[in-house]
């Protein structure tokens, strides 16, 4: 934001000269730090998964770094990018590396680099039921008290430090926190609303699905050189529509608080539907959560609106952090978390009963559609897991776990 507000300041060759020449090496270097870790490209989080079921080895320190320092630049850069996948794998990775240190055994390995996997989601949302229900909900698939306890304790541990740090306030400052009890009207339009969220889900995974096929499709193109060109047009939403650009959360701060003219509406969604999967499919370090709880929030005013024309005279406000919920429900199949995480990021907790309908609702649709979670989608796609497969290896089958520890 600083540097947009420079280049305006100065000429339009030397401001946008500047902007572009940031955005693309941002681009280009966050993408080949890759290269020295190249399971720290994208979210990373299908990779944690993939570890807890023993498709691949859990995360080693030097994704730590390549993960920190390439999610700086480009995060920073203006990139559509989450800052949770970085931080889940981060956390990943430092709970494996505290494991080996202190020898654990090859099951204690797992746990911890899973509890501490999601740590670092609550701790890059200040959402501490979030992270810890992400972990049960998304990461495992399961719940048993010795993976409770060390979630619990690592959630604890992890966003004690970073709250003493930050400050406790919820991610989104959402000014007017009140919401009326939804009468019949708003309680059909929630049900309504979680159908299409249900439907508008699956359609976005399937836009990340297929860019990434494209980038894959140009295999002749270095991969930074392709993530220079994603770069050019990160630099132009930079300079011309410094908004739109980034994660995220600025914008959709603006949106639980204001009503924005549909039209502006529009035209956000529809920039920001291709925007955010195709900074994703350059393979940088970033995750998806970020672009995700926009998009959900831009299909909450655009549906409001819509009904409101037809006189249920809505509260495009409470339909955006609902939408955030209920689109991360049909996105990444864990409703609960999604509930958790919204109301701890914007102590929106009027909207609880709203956000679970809509969200049980969103799932649901999703299911119906036969939509798979984007990141069993995103794991799919891993090279050793593409193998098991091929051998004839059921990739869905939850992972053995010794009675020991059960």
């Amino acid at each position: 934001m600083e540097l947009t507000t420079w280049a305006h300041s100065v000429s339009f060759w030397e401001g946008f000269g500047a902007v572009l020449l940031v955005c693309v090496a941002c681009a280009v270097i966050g993408r080949f730090l890759v290269r020295f870790a190249p399971t720290a490209g994208g979210s990373g989080i299908q990779y944690v998964e993939a570890a807890w079921r023993e498709e691949v080895e859990p995360a080693r320190f030097k994704i730590l770094l390549v993960k920190f320092f390439g999610g700086i630049l480009t995060l920073g850069s203006g990139m559509a990018l989450g800052r949770e996948g970085p931080t889940v794998q981060m956390g990943a990775s430092i709970g494996a590396t505290i494991a080996r240190i202190l020898k654990f055994s090859k099951e204690e390995l797992r746990f911890l680099t899973i509890a501490s996997a999601g740590t670092g989601l609550g701790v890059a949302f200040s959402s501490p039921l979030g992270g810890a229900m992400f972990t049960f909900e998304e990461a495992t698939k399961d719940i048993r008290m010795n993976l409770v306890i060390p979630t619990l304790i690592c959630v604890f541990a992890g966003c004690t430090v970073s709250m003493t740090i930050l400050g406790m306030q919820p991610d989104y400052n959402v000014i007017n926190r009140t919401f009326m009890i939804p009468g019949v009207k708003e309680s059909i339009a929630f049900i309504l609303f979680g159908i299409f969220i249900g439907v508008m889900g699956p359609l976005y995974n399937k836009m990340v699905l297929i860019l990434l096929n494209t980038n894959a499709y140009f295999t002749k193109v270095i991969p930074e050189v392709k993530a220079g060109i994603i770069g050019i047009v990160v630099a132009l939403l930079v300079y011309f529509a410094p908004g739109l650009a980034g994660g995220g959360d600025q914008l959709g701060t603006e949106m639980l608080n204001y009503t924005f003219p549909i039209a502006t509406v529009l035209v956000i969604g529809l920039i920001r539907w291709f925007f955010a999967p195709l900074c994703y499919a350059t393979g940088v370090p970033g995750g998806l959560f970020s672009p995700l709880l926009l998009m959900g929030g831009i299909l909450g005013h655009v549906f409001a609106w819509t009904l409101n024309l037809i006189g249920f005279d809505l509260n495009p406000m409470a339909f955006c952090a609902v939408g955030m919920s209920a689109f991360f429900a049909s996105t990444i199949c864990a409703p609960i978390t999604g509930v958790l995480l919204i109301l701890e990021m914007t102590a929106c907790w009027d909207l609880t009963l709203p956000m679970l309908i809509g969200s049980a609702l969103a799932f649901f649709t999703a299911q119906v559609l036969k939509s798979q979670p984007i990141y069993t989608a995103l794991r799919l796609r891993i090279p050793e897991v593409k193998q098991m497969q091929q051998q004839g290896v059921d990739v869905f089958q939850p992972p053995a776990i010794p009675e020991k520890l059960s």
